[in-house]
């Protein structure tokens, strides 16, 4: 008769639950008992609770108002719980089967969400569309949130969203990230057409249109020290191989060894501006 101990009760009775299989026992008496702290029963009760929440969210009907704010109630304990233990990708699980994305962004923390943003990515080529879409703009936004702005255009690209691309770059302040965001629009052949009044245009414009690029290709094939051609001989490396016959290819004809040559000097020192 006691409320409290029929509370206790139900609380035993669902991490009981857990030795049974096809039934929800555990997430029933969940509900029905005490308030206490989600984790007290271990990680592993937790674990089983939110694959419950998960199974049921999915069979409940659109009507079923009351028993979706209980669930609902349970997952907002559930996934702060998993992001506080390193268990971020059964957080994410959790929030996609019952489409409620937004409870990510709402618990991730700075530690976390570089897993949560690698794990959503990750599930993108698995899921079908619109949800492949809210994967990465969930990625989007949780980079954003952390002034990643880099890995926010990555995706924006892959969303091929303009709008939301240049609101990435002009929500960045910091004009070397800037700089670095137009040689990635510039890579991907993306020009942005930018205010007069932006610190830096000129340098960014210049940079999306991948004016600069042969001169930084140089500059750091200079910082490499690789700026001396290269010799065909340099990549046959044919000094390491035992004498061949007469039939081998050593007796080619001077015109197909020219043509071989030519071909092998293009493509070595493409870029360098001297073969």
């Amino acid at each position: 008769r006691d409320k409290e101990t029929k509370a206790f009760c139900a609380d035993i009775i669902s991490v009981l639950g857990m030795t049974k299989l096809d039934n929800r026992d555990s997430l029933t008496y969940k509900l029905q008992g005490s308030k206490e702290e989600i984790g007290a029963w271990g990680h592993e009760y937790v674990r089983h609770l939110a694959g419950q929440v998960a199974v049921e969210w999915v069979e409940l009907a659109e009507e079923d108002v009351g028993r979706k704010e209980a669930l609902l109630e349970l997952v907002n304990q559930i996934v702060p719980y998993h992001m506080s233990h390193n268990a971020e990708a059964e957080a994410c699980d959790l929030v996609m089967e019952i489409e409620r994305l937004d409870l990510a962004m709402k618990y991730v923390d700075e530690q976390a969400y570089p897993r949560v943003c690698l794990y959503l990515s990750s599930c993108v080529p698995f899921v079908p569309d619109p949800e492949n879409t809210n994967l990465l703009r969930c990625a989007v936004d949780l980079y954003r949130k952390f002034d990643q702005f880099p890995q926010a255009l990555r995706y924006a690209m892959q969303l091929n969203d303009m709008d939301l691309i240049q609101d990435i770059f002009l929500s960045c302040k910091d004009l070397t990230i800037q700089k670095q965001l137009s040689y990635m629009l510039g890579r991907q052949q993306i020009f942005l057409e930018l205010d007069s009044d932006l610190p830096g245009t000129d340098d960014l414009t210049e940079i999306m249109s991948n004016a600069p690029l042969n001169a930084a290709f140089l500059s750091l094939a200079r910082e490499l020290d690789i700026m001396e051609p290269k010799v065909p001989e340099d990549i046959y490396k044919s000094h390491l191989e035992p004498n061949r016959t007469s039939l081998g290819p050593n007796n080619l004809d001077s015109a197909r060894q020219n043509l071989a040559s030519s071909f092998v000097n293009g493509f070595v020192n493409a870029g360098f501006g001297q073969d």
